[in-house]
């Protein structure tokens, strides 16, 4: 049963996540860096985002078990699969903003409900996705800090991104800074419930 949760929370957190990105793509005030890629890509391929996402996380992959054999687990598989998947349904879905107004609050949103959904599948620990695998592989043969790591490969994809005619706004530094703190503020929230719930069943068992 507990298998069962951890896969059903893993979908649930990338679901949310697909509808985070979705969310900042609509604000149409700049995307991520690798969404600034995905998109580049459309531009000159007849894909879709998602399906641009789901070949650059396949080509990640290889890049991975080139350089250090690392296989994909089956929860980064379903990552690549299920969030590409997913971009497409809530980009059909979700109506275009109209305003400034609701362009802003598409952002802003969009940032929460991100870090939110990765905060709740990370927590899952059912694999990583595929840029991770990466960066973790690049880590170990460079033997260089991680978070130096994670900006050069974001500049690449962002500087590509954009000479193939990706969008690059204000959007994309809110995006770059804000999705962290959200993920961090969750799990220091998960952490807090989960602290009162053992403290509350530790004073039941005490008492009772």
């Amino acid at each position: 049963m507990k298998f069962i949760k951890g896969w059903l929370r893993f979908s649930l957190g990338l679901a949310i996540v697909s509808i985070g990105i979705v969310l900042t793509i609509k604000a149409d005030l700049g995307v991520a860096p690798w969404d600034v890629f995905h998109i580049g890509l459309t531009r000159y391929f007849n894909i879709s985002i998602g399906q641009a996402g789901q070949i650059t996380g396949i080509f990640v992959v290889l890049l991975s078990f080139m350089l250090a054999k690392v296989k994909p687990t089956v929860g980064t598989i379903i990552n690549i699969i299920l969030v590409g998947f997913m971009i497409d349904i809530m980009k059909a879905v979700i109506p275009d903003p109209n305003t400034l107004f609701i362009q802003l609050s598409c952002l802003g949103i969009g940032v929460v409900i991100w870090g939110i959904g990765m905060g709740i599948y990370i927590s899952a620990q059912c694999g990583t996705g595929p840029r991770d695998s990466l960066m973790m592989t690049l880590k170990n043969k460079l033997s260089c800090d991680i978070s130096w790591i994670k900006i050069s490969m974001e500049l690449i994809a962002l500087s590509i991104g954009y000479l193939l005619g990706g969008p690059v706004g204000i959007g994309t530094i809110v995006i770059a800074l804000g999705v962290g703190p959200v993920v961090s503020n969750f799990f220091k929230l998960i952490n807090r419930l989960s602290d009162k719930n053992f403290k509350s069943t530790i004073s039941k068992n005490i008492y009772r």
